[in-house]
């Protein structure tokens, strides 16, 4: 009886496990349809439990190949992929460095594709989720990555609606999209600043 309900218990895990790895392959799938995107975009940061979250608001513009465009009040981040322009409108200064330097950098491809490998993936379904809507839960399978958990919030569409990230310090990340619009005109120029007179530049490259 014993070994009936082990053999039970395992068969019902490998199934759970095959199903978060299966929405994983939709939402790869759907990623990899897409030319680019923008959508509107909201951040908060929680530095402590119950505490109050710093938030902002802006518009996110990404295409592939890590190139992408956060766009706030008084800050914009811009990278082409290979070079990351954070702009601070108030001080009239932009900082440049290489993607892989920056801390700055937000690549949804990594949270897709380069982490999943790395991690345990478990499917979420919540209790009122439309028909297509889940939440991927990725754990590290060590402890050499640099966050704890991170889940990856998909809509019905299969586009990713919110990614929450609790890093090693238990700082939790989270960020929202909505008003998606997708395959618009966006050439790769748009993903290079080109700083005008007058600012004040600091290379880090």
């Amino acid at each position: 009886m014993k070994t009936k309900f082990l053999l039970l218990f395992l068969l019902s895990s490998f199934l759970f496990a095959q199903s978060g790895n299966e929405f994983l392959k939709r939402v790869q799938g759907k990623f990899n349809s897409l030319g680019n995107f923008t959508a509107d975009f909201s951040q908060a940061i929680y530095a402590t439990q119950g505490s109050n979250p710093a938030k902002v608001t802006g518009k996110f513009y990404y295409k592939k190949k890590n190139k992408f465009i956060v766009e706030l009040k008084n800050e914009m981040i811009v990278s082409d992929g290979n070079t990351i322009w954070n702009l601070n409108k108030k001080f009239n200064r932009v900082v440049i460095s290489y993607f892989s330097d920056d801390p700055t950098s937000f690549s949804l491809e990594t949270f897709i594709f380069d982490y999943p490998p790395l991690c345990k993936i478990r499917l979420v379904k919540e209790e009122h989720a439309a028909p297509g809507e889940g939440i991927l839960e990725l754990t590290p399978k060590d402890q050499d990555m640099e966050f704890k958990s991170v889940k990856i919030y998909v809509n019905k569409e299969g586009l990713i609606s919110a990614l929450e990230i609790i890093d090693r310090g238990d700082i939790k990340y989270n960020f929202q999209f909505s008003n998606f619009k997708l395959n618009q005109d966006m050439p790769d120029s748009k993903f290079i600043y080109n700083p005008p007179k007058g600012i004040h530049i600091i290379d880090l490259r």
